[in-house]
């Protein structure tokens, strides 16, 4: 069930489950852990629902991907079973988009997801439900409506519009309230998606005071009185900052809190072009609860142009182990020109198992014009099954006159199942005027498996009106 936050995603799918699958069993497991558990397990009998309700919280984060294989490949076994879940549309958006080369965080989330036909929740009601007998005839039905505006009454139902008039009142009579929840909204739209640690909202909300009010504000109890107001419920429904329960057992986690999915919303709308201020950044660094969370907050401030917090954020990420931030980091060291930097953060990731690491070292060795330094970790990356940094370092040494340098690399990489760079190295040996060495090139790429290759290069050839040329490479392809 797909739909924005209190368009009643949970409602539909409880009725779904109430008026088809009354008899079966239901389990509802919290977070990706806890799913985990239960497929590692083998919890999960037929005839079983498994609800993942807000399930973005079980597939985005820490923990999530080995969820999402865990769960597709469960799919892949006997049932019957249905998988019944709520989904916000960014979220969706999130976690199906096309990955950006070689940047893939969600790859098991997105396998599971592309197999769902999701079904819209609309997030308000149309003219003729407004107006039906069912709805006159329900008291909290009819004061919705009559109080909510383009047929948004589930929201109103959810106390939403209350929760943000309790959050904007708070600029005058709960200043450090107002700090402690804009905190917590900026960190969610911005990227932290795990529960909210209560050291960063009382490190990051002294910068959204004024001098006056931080001067006023007394040590001892204005945190605590912030988070009392942060905490009261609109109508008794829902709070800014709700407790997080213990997955292992009962009670709420100490110090850690979740952010209303209604303020959430709310915060993208009225804060989407705002640039938290210094201490968010620094109580990000310090206190925030993983490393994914540090690594999408470090993404989130480098789109917004400050690469010097980014880099700090994404330090602090590497520091604690984790490796999309320590590939960052080097990357960024590379394009900046410290290659011993970024040769030792490469090295971290190749020590730890990362053949993708191989390649991209590879590439600054060959940007520094190392090319007998990235020869041997070309050929590893080849050899994990990632020819293109052999490819590269064929095109580099051709470029640099040394065909037969070139010619030795780019039959390694044919011999390793990619033949284009033999067709490459042709096109250079004919470019010198070596036809009969780019003959006997082209021959051997045609014969492991680059005809492709050489009707790109005869097409080539023939739309710059070099009908000779393109003849030659043709009869290459038979």
């Amino acid at each position: 069930m797909r739909g924005e936050s209190c368009s009643g995603k949970t409602r539909t799918a409880f009725e779904a489950v109430h008026a088809c699958l009354k008899d079966w069993q239901l389990v509802f497991p919290k977070t990706a852990r806890r799913l985990l558990a239960l497929l590692d397990a083998d919890a999960l009998a037929p005839r079983t629902v498994l609800w993942l309700n807000e399930a973005q919280n079980v597939l985005n984060g820490t923990d999530a991907e080995e969820a999402a294989a865990a769960l597709h490949s469960r799919l892949e076994q006997p049932g019957p079973l249905v998988v019944l879940g709520t989904l916000w549309p960014e979220y969706h958006r999130i976690l199906t988009a096309a990955p950006k080369p070689g940047k893939d965080a969600h790859p098991h989330a997105r396998a599971l997801l592309d197999h769902v036909r999701p079904v819209d929740v609309p997030a308000s009601f149309t003219g003729a439900a407004l107006h039906s007998p069912l709805v006159r005839g329900d008291r909290s039905l009819a004061t919705a409506v009559s109080t909510s505006t383009g047929g948004r009454i589930t929201q109103t139902l959810a106390a939403g519009p209350q929760l943000v008039d309790h959050y904007h009142q708070a600029t005058s009579h709960s200043p450090y309230g107002h700090a402690v929840i804009t905190a917590a909204m900026d960190a969610r739209r911005l990227g932290h998606t795990s529960p909210l640690p209560a050291a960063l909202l009382k490190a990051a909300a002294p910068g959204y005071l004024t001098e006056q009010q931080r001067a006023a504000a007394d040590p001892g109890t204005w945190f605590a009185d912030a988070l009392a107001y942060a905490r009261e419920r609109a109508k008794g429904v829902v709070a800014a900052l709700e407790p997080v329960a213990n997955p292992d057992g009962m009670g709420a986690l100490p110090d850690i809190y979740r952010l209303s999915d209604y303020l959430d919303h709310h915060a993208r709308t009225v804060r989407g072009d705002s640039f938290p201020p210094d201490s968010f950044w620094t109580a990000a660094r310090d206190h925030a609860a993983g490393t994914a969370d540090l690594e999408a907050l470090a993404e989130a401030a480098d789109h917004r142009g400050h690469h010097r917090i980014a880099a700090d954020l994404y330090q602090r990420a590497a520091d604690a182990g984790g490796p999309g931030a320590l590939a960052e980091l080097a990357w960024r060291r590379g394009r900046a020109g410290d290659l011993d930097g970024a040769e030792q953060l490469y090295q971290r990731l190749i020590d730890a198992g990362d053949t993708g690491a191989l390649a991209e070292l590879a590439q600054v060795r060959q940007r520094a014009g190392d090319f007998d330094g990235a020869e041997p970790l070309a050929q590893r990356a080849a050899d994990a099954g990632d020819t293109g940094p052999l490819v590269e370092l064929a095109w580099r040494r051709g470029e640099a006159g040394d065909l037969d340098g070139a010619e030795r690399l780019a039959q390694r990489a044919a011999d390793a199942g990619n033949a284009n760079a033999l067709v490459r190295v042709a096109q250079r040996r004919e470019e010198a005027g070596d036809l009969d060495g780019a003959e006997r090139l082209a021959r051997r790429a045609a014969d492991t498996g680059g005809r492709d290759a050489l009707i790109r290069l005869a097409r080539a050839r023939e739309r710059a009106g070099d009908a000779e040329g393109a003849k030659r490479w043709r009869r290459f392809q038979i």
